[in-house]
């Protein structure tokens, strides 16, 4: 009797774990453009998705696109980090990622970087980006803005790691 209590309690343990890792699974699967504010069109929105997931998967670094219409009361900040904690982003224990997010509310953006993203792109690094991406994201050309965020997190994270 007493080893069927043991047993039972080791089988209870294990289902509890296997419950409670199923969220953190599911919620890694969010896509890594979230186009809300729809600055995209469809074909944009696909190209641009194909190109995050293959950068994403190659560098084993999660590198998404965010963007909304209203930050609910938060700062860029504070949105863009629980956007990205919130949804399961990142690779690895350390979740490596970079998120941009640009919110029209205000017209507002803000990256955040987790992990292996914060060793690749660092403050100085960010800056430079911005700098680089700002000006299409100014003129609308939105495509033409996070294409560009792409390409040099690729290319920042190519460098950190070597």
């Amino acid at each position: 009797m007493k080893m069927r209590k043991q047993l039972f309690g080791v089988l209870l343990a294990l289902l509890l774990c296997v419950t409670m890792a199923v969220p953190a699974f599911a919620s890694s699967n969010m896509p890594r453009l979230v186009d809300n504010a729809r600055l995209l069109t469809d074909s944009e929105q696909s190209e641009l998705l194909d190109k995050l997931d293959e950068i994403s998967q190659r560098q084993q670094v999660d590198i998404v696109v965010v963007t909304t219409v209203a930050l609910n009361g938060k700062t860029p900040e504070a949105y863009a980090d629980d956007f990205y904690d919130n949804n399961g982003y990142g690779f690895g224990k350390a979740c490596d990622g970079v998120l941009l997010l640009v919110s029209t509310e205000d017209w507002d953006w803000h990256f955040s970087t987790c992990g292996y993203g914060m060793t690749a792109i660092t403050d100085d690094g960010i800056e430079y980006i911005s700098n680089q991406f700002l000006p299409d994201l100014s003129d609308g050309d939105y495509m033409a803005a996070f294409a560009a965020y792409a390409d040099l997190c690729d290319e920042f994270i190519t460098q950190a790691k070597t």
